[in-house]
């Protein structure tokens, strides 16, 4: 009995082990079966997206987001789906239609090609020495940098992506200024108004020097990689917020390289829509004078647009013309009045288009271009006026010629002054695809090779570090590194990591220094070796306006405390003090207020810590027990007699201004 007794339990146990494995093993089933399901929804999401059904993206994607799925993965992206559909919905009720002048697909690989006959500038690798610390390994997947000729506009300067230092935020846009015939500044990072936490790749400045395109997929955009442009504002001298160029230039695919002719007549712009993986669309567009807008919500229709079909040439035409009166479209004199009358209004139209964009093109050119536009003005001014004339002759002709066909029967003729306007072959109009020539001969060879840059070192030497001023040549080092050893600095400002701070905040002091925490930028003012140097600077920026500043101490790149500090430099040995770098403090002279000998009085003290505006107050006791107080540090001579005069109004009367020589 015992032993089946003892058997039954274990069959029990067996059982129950069983099913425990069975639940848990549905359990998997059921997670991996719900991950395929909103795997497949967001897949089907995103195909909906590219077809430019973005609502109904949005509605799967809100569906994926309420389900509560476990799978952060499929969460965040379907978070992401949403904003995009989101940006694409709004980008699309403000479009308009670009003539498409030509276009070409070609390998992705070589796309660039195409470009390779600008008149100002070529593309190349980028140089060997503009590669930062985060480049180096990644050559392969650096976008080709534009170079710019001698005889560009933007000679003096080359803008380029980079991984920069670490690479945290992607490929960013930086620039290098010509400094003389050789030899380029160190790359600069352009502001956030241009570069996100994502990829900014193929700047190119135009002509203008104040216009830069760009694209990014870490703007406000429709996926993947869109076209924007950014105006640099002379004012400021910043870059203005990006700007994206709009569907159907952007897409839910990807574009890259918008330049436009140094006409500003056409641009260039590339883009992997309606092609296969490998493949890419060169299109070659008119830049749009006066574009007239409209709000498309139908995605078939924003499909068709955004096929970017080359525009019909209306060079020629059509045969047929619009009979006004029945009676008459047997007279091959009236139909041939129609046909020219058509004609010339059409080639009035033209004219007076081209007119205007020659008057727009004239207030940007410099003298030396200007008197060959003004005489292709007074020849279109002379031609516009001819046609006029003829269109007016035309017009009154046909109506009286109507008006008697109506009123007395009689058909129309031509009289000798009409007949060599319309005695002649009027064109007939066929429709005709021209893919005209995208900037140029595509050339397949290989492409040019980066030139020789040379970037002179900016990056200041530790005694400029070391040398604390408030009036020399102003040092701004992002996340600088801090030496191993024991420094102290001030920290005069936090902010948001995405601020930028103009240089005019820092009152010429320098050198500043900065370090990013979480998503906060901290502003710090000198490096000191001495808590009394950091002390002494404290005093001087706070005369300069800086308040809420205090002094943080730094040992082997960590934080410590002040008193840490103050206990790990008094144990300093002399061979590391001669080994490590004084601080240079820029200031000649300081000041300091005595009062007293005095006896101990309350009111005195008061008024000290009244007027001292937080200055630096000590006490010490002569050989006649009398009070003498020392107040500082002030660094000029005005600031200490007005404190001076204030507690002389109160009665306080042996009061003395001491000058002090310091760092000579």
């Amino acid at each position: 009995m015992f032993w089946r007794g003892l058997m039954k339990i274990c069959l029990l146990l067996i059982f129950a082990v069983a099913c425990c494995f069975s639940v848990a093993a549905q359990d998997d089933v059921s997670s991996e079966l719900h991950g395929n399901i909103y795997s497949q929804m967001l897949k089907q999401a995103r195909q909906l997206h590219r077809e430019y059904r973005f609502a109904e993206a949005i509605d799967i994607c809100e569906n994926i987001v309420n389900s509560h799925t476990s799978d952060s993965d499929i969460l965040d992206s379907a978070r992401l789906q949403i904003i995009v559909s989101e940006n694409s919905r709004n980008l699309v009720n403000y479009i308009f239609e670009p003539k498409i002048a030509g276009k070409r697909k070609i390998e992705i690989n070589s796309f660039i090609s195409i470009y390779d006959s600008l008149k100002n500038g070529y593309f190349a690798p980028v140089s060997g020495s503009m590669l930062m610390d985060a480049d180096k390994g990644n050559e392969h997947s650096l976008p080709v940098t534009f170079y710019p000729n001698s005889n560009s506009k933007n000679a003096n300067v080359i803008y380029f992506s980079s991984y920069g230092r670490d690479g945290k935020t992607g490929l960013d846009i930086y620039k290098i200024n010509r400094i003389d015939d050789t030899v380029w500044s160190e790359p600069e990072l352009l502001e956030a108004t241009v570069n996100t936490q994502f990829d900014e790749i193929y700047p190119y400045l135009a002509e203008d020097g104040k216009t830069l395109y760009f694209a990014s997929n870490g703007h406000y955009g429709m996926g993947g990689f869109d076209l924007f442009k950014c105006t640099f504002d002379e004012k400021k001298g910043t870059w203005m917020q990006a700007e994206n160029l709009g569907f159907p230039f952007s897409s839910p695919y990807d574009e890259f390289l918008y330049i436009p002719d140094n006409n500003n007549e056409f641009a260039c712009l590339s883009s992997t829509r309606n092609c296969d993986e490998d493949d890419i669309f060169v299109y070659k567009t008119e830049v749009a004078i006066n574009p007239k807008y409209k709000s498309v919500a139908d995605h078939e229709e924003l499909q068709q647009i955004a096929i970017l079909d080359v525009a019909v040439e209306n060079t020629e035409e059509d045969e047929h013309v619009e009979i006004n009166i029945e009676g008459l479209k047997n007279n091959e004199v009236y139909i041939q009045l129609l046909k020219a009358a058509r004609y010339y209004n059409g080639k009035f139209n033209c004219t007076q288009k081209s007119l205007d964009s020659l008057r727009d093109k004239i207030s940007d050119i410099d003298n030396s271009e200007r008197q060959d536009l003004e005489n292709q003005i007074l020849n279109r001014e002379n031609e516009l006026f001819d046609m006029q004339s003829v269109v007016s002759q035309l017009s009154i002709y046909i109506s009286q010629s109507e008006f008697d066909f109506i009123t007395k029967g009689i058909q129309p003729t031509l009289n000798d002054g009409l007949k060599s306007v319309v005695n002649f072959d009027i064109p007939i109009k066929k429709e005709i695809k021209v893919n005209i020539e995208v900037f140029g001969k595509q050339t397949y060879g290989n492409l040019q090779s980066a030139p020789d840059i040379k970037i002179q070192s900016c990056q200041p030497s530790e005694q400029d570090m070391f040398r604390f001023t408030v009036n020399g040549k102003i040092i701004v080092e992002h996340d600088y590194i801090l030496p191993d050893d024991l420094v102290y600095r001030i920290q005069i400002i936090s902010v948001p990591v995405d601020k930028k701070i103009e240089q005019e905040f820092f009152k010429n002091c320098s050198p500043i220094t900065t370090e990013v925490y979480k998503n906060v930028r901290r502003y710090y003012a000198g490096l000191f070796r001495k808590q009394t140097d950091a002390e002494m600077a404290m005093a001087q920026l706070k005369t300069l306006g800086f308040k809420d500043i205090f002094i943080s101490a730094w040992n082997n790149k960590k934080a410590i405390t002040l008193r840490e500090a103050k206990n790990m430099e008094s144990k300093q040995k002399l061979t590391t003090a001669k080994t490590s770098p004084e601080t240079v403090v820029g200031i000649n002279k300081i000041y300091r207020i005595t009062v007293g000998p005095i006896n101990e009085q309350k009111s005195v003290i008061e008024l000290i810590n009244k007027y001292a505006d937080g200055k630096d107050i000590s006490k010490k006791i002569n050989s006649d027990n009398k009070i003498v107080y020392s107040i500082g540090n002030f660094t000029t001579f005005e600031q200490a007699v007005d404190l001076c005069d204030r507690l002389v109004a109160n009665k306080i009367t042996d009061v003395n201004v001491n000058e002090l020589t310091i760092n000579n």
